[in-house]
């Protein structure tokens, strides 16, 4: 991890940056990869090509914590809050507040889809008004960022709505709800399958940092792995 993590993480979370777990997380992650390479190519060498590949793949997921081994502590003390959640309600808020620190955001939303139709229903929100609860209360268009992260199964970040020309429908309630940018993160768990869609919104044209992004992702599936058993 290089000084501008550090620092970013420093500032968005001082508690990680404190926390005396991390040196001893990267020497577990370091072993914990070189076993999966391990088992890899003596998978291979068995000619269980598939096994094989299965390793690499979680060591491929080992070598991302390593790069940044504060987020993957950020991630698993994420999942301990989760899974402590009594009910679906606070799983999601706990979701959501995470969201809103990491992605640094004061507005943000989590739908989750309605088994019998497909659409997106929003289960919880931060800073919204009953106007935009109203008007985005149930999602099946792919106009807007949530529904396209539905669609696709793929984060959508759209930095400006005001110059982007499929969202034009949704632009009059983005002015009166206050956002000018919106990222939306689906939330697909392991198995491929769709649990919902997270979003964050800024007041101004805006991009979020790319790992943050990435992050988010991670951060979506894992709420999906979540609430998978919950739902």
């Amino acid at each position: 991890m290089d000084a501008v993590g550090q620092e970013r993480w420093s500032q968005a979370f001082p508690w990680l940056t404190r926390n005396s777990l991390v040196p001893r997380l990267q020497a577990l992650l370091q072993a914990s990869e070189l076993a999966q390479r391990s088992s890899a190519s003596t998978f291979r060498a068995m000619g269980r090509v598939d096994m094989a590949a299965q390793a690499d793949g979680y060591a491929a997921r080992v070598r991302e914590d390593l790069d940044d081994p504060l987020a993957a502590l950020w991630l698993h003390a994420m999942e301990r809050d989760l899974r402590a959640a009594p009910t679906l309600d606070a799983l999601l808020d706990s979701a959501l507040t995470g969201a809103l620190r990491l992605m640094g955001a004061n507005l943000g939303n989590v739908q989750i889809v309605v088994p019998e139709t497909g659409a997106l229903r929003i289960a919880t929100h931060c800073g919204f008004s009953q106007d935009f609860l109203d008007y985005f209360g149930t999602v099946s268009d792919t106009a807007s960022a949530c529904g396209r992260a539905a669609g696709d199964h793929s984060q959508v970040v759209i930095p400006d709505v005001a110059a982007d020309p499929d969202f034009a429908p949704h632009r009059g309630i983005a002015a009166a709800a206050g956002f000018r940018a919106v990222q939306s993160t689906p939330l697909t768990d392991s198995s491929g399958q769709l649990r919902g869609v997270l979003s964050t919104h800024y007041p101004d044209a805006y991009r979020p940092p790319d790992e943050s992004l990435q992050l988010m992702t991670r951060y979506g599936m894992l709420i999906a792995n979540t609430l998978t058993p919950a739902a």
